[in-house]
């Protein structure tokens, strides 16, 4: 199944404007979370093709969202981008990427065209915004 619908996790209003924008573009369904309770919840109820999670966010973080939700749903297996402001490096993207297995790691700030080409890694089938590449 292709990717229709995304989680944006994060704490700040701002950042998730901004990255639901560049989703929107592609022409997906946004769906926003501002603590990692709300992601986890999302997550295990409405099961979104693609999540978009902060490394810290109140009442759970990133990497706790990752742990619960895989616990509670083994079957579940979204595609990860870890999104982060604090946990920058090769020693953080390493352990993400082996311990949670995240499979985009975006260190805060990034452009547009980072996100959008991240998606288009994962999931080839969503086209460029109109305009863009």
């Amino acid at each position: 199944m292709g990717l229709t619908r995304v989680l944006i996790a994060d704490d700040s209003h701002v950042f998730r404007v901004f990255v639901a924008d560049v989703l929107r573009e592609h022409g997906l369904e946004v769906v926003e979370a501002a603590t990692g309770r709300e992601a986890m919840e999302i997550m295990l109820s409405q099961r979104p093709q693609l999540a978009i999670l902060d490394g810290l966010m109140p009442l759970l973080s990133g990497f706790e969202v990752i742990d619960k939700v895989r616990a509670a749903a083994p079957d579940y297996k979204p595609v990860v981008f870890f999104v982060t402001a604090v946990y920058k490096g090769r020693r953080w993207e390493s352990e993400a990427r082996q311990k949670y297995q995240v499979q985009e790691y975006l260190q805060k700030p990034f452009e547009p065209q980072d996100l959008s080409a991240a998606i288009r890694r994962h999931f080839p089938e969503v086209a460029a915004p109109p305009g863009k590449v």
